[in-house]
């Protein structure tokens, strides 16, 4: 049951995080970002980690199962990316401190996935190399986000 659910359960969770936390006028500019960073990073990311380098597959997915990959992880990265960059701290301090706990936050969502019979990795990868993988990650969607968009600066009010 958890096997099946889980990622159902956090999409829909998370969904409703964003209709709590960002201001209907913002969608489209954080859905944007969070297609790009989240849903096709995640397809990447998975394409190279999975397909090239077999370090990380996904199992056990049944109906959501799509060449290999969980059809629900995108639209979840999606929606994880669209909070994370809602919540960015300005002040580099509370920045760094951000991006640290969102790449351990994301290992342990992969200990979790894994544990639910989801999601595997070779034992080497995890934590430290996933943290950094993570960790990138987050960094580049942060700089992204704060090189490009208006809703990074403090005095913009659509």
């Amino acid at each position: 049951m958890v096997t099946t659910l889980l990622y159902p359960v956090f999409l829909v969770l998370v969904f409703i995080l964003l209709l709590i936390f960002i201001p209907k006028k913002d969608y489209k500019k954080f859905f944007i970002y969070g297609v790009l960073i989240g849903g096709i990073g995640d397809v990447l990311v998975v394409g190279i980690f999975q397909n090239l380098l077999h370090i990380i597959w996904f199992k056990n997915a049944g109906i959501f199962e799509v060449l290999g990959q969980n059809i629900l992880s995108p639209p979840s990265w999606t929606f994880t990316v669209m909070i994370f960059l809602r919540f960015l701290p300005s002040r580099p301090p509370f920045l760094y401190a951000y991006l640290i706990a969102f790449a351990f936050a994301s290992v342990g969502f992969g200990y979790l996935v894994q544990n639910a019979g989801l999601f595997d990795f070779r034992p080497w990868f995890y934590p430290f190399f996933s943290w950094l993988t993570f960790l990138g990650w987050w960094s580049f969607a942060a700089w992204l986000f704060i090189k490009t968009s208006l809703l990074a600066n403090p005095d913009y009010t659509s």
